[in-house]
């Protein structure tokens, strides 16, 4: 009973997190650079591409007011198709760091 108790526990504790996607032996998890999760996972499926606009006030000394500016801020979303037995997993990457990891059905 003991044995079986333990062997659940560590199964818990060495499963990688809901967050993380696991490539082979290897597991990617939020904050790993790109180059980890290419270099874990292989070529995604299909990248794409998205760009937020994010306002920023500043205040204009010439004028005495402020004024409102758009900055972008882009990200990718990297799509992995592992086939019909896995899930597709949808990855989002902001500034060369994997952000989120999200599950959608199965593969094809």
């Amino acid at each position: 009973m003991r044995g079986l108790l333990l062997c659940c526990l560590l199964t818990v504790l060495l499963a990688p997190p809901a967050w993380a996607l696991r490539c082979g032996t290897s597991v990617v998890s939020r904050g790993d650079p790109s180059l980890v999760l290419r270099e874990r996972c292989g070529e995604p499926d299909q990248i794409d591409r998205f760009e937020n606009r994010r306002a920023i006030e500043r205040y204009n000394h010439a004028t005495g007011t402020y004024v409102t500016e758009y900055v972008a801020d882009p990200y990718e979303v990297w799509t992995y198709n592992f086939g019909p037995r896995r899930f597709i997993t949808r990855i989002t990457v902001r500034r060369g760091l994997v952000e989120a990891i999200e599950t959608g059905g199965y593969g094809f």
